[in-house]
């Protein structure tokens, strides 16, 4: 009897296994769609002069008018305060203990 059982199984395996590849390989057959055609990927960066060539930009010293204006302002404030107030509660607790 557990070879017979044994055998059932198998066959159904077999009949999952060939239904999976064969069943698979006639939908991918169908082929897909074509995909909508995407804008080229923007090339232009806000942080270079486009005036300017590159190499001129791009260095350990880089010329005077290679870069973007001052970025600063309250968020730049906020975060240099927000840093300051956890190195001193990291420094008030290391010398509390």
């Amino acid at each position: 009897m557990p070879a017979r059982a044994f055998s059932i199984l198998l066959i159904w395996l077999l009949l999952i296994w060939l239904a999976a590849f064969v069943g698979g390989a006639t939908v991918a057959a169908q082929g897909e769609p074509a995909p909508p055609d995407a804008p080229p990927p923007s090339t232009f960066n806000v942080f270079y002069p486009e005036e300017r060539p590159l190499g001129d930009c791009l260095s350990s010293l880089p010329k005077p008018n290679c870069g973007s204006d001052a970025r600063g302002g309250w968020p730049q404030y906020s975060i240099a305060l927000a840093l300051a107030a956890g190195i001193g509660f990291i420094g008030w607790r290391v010398v509390r203990s």
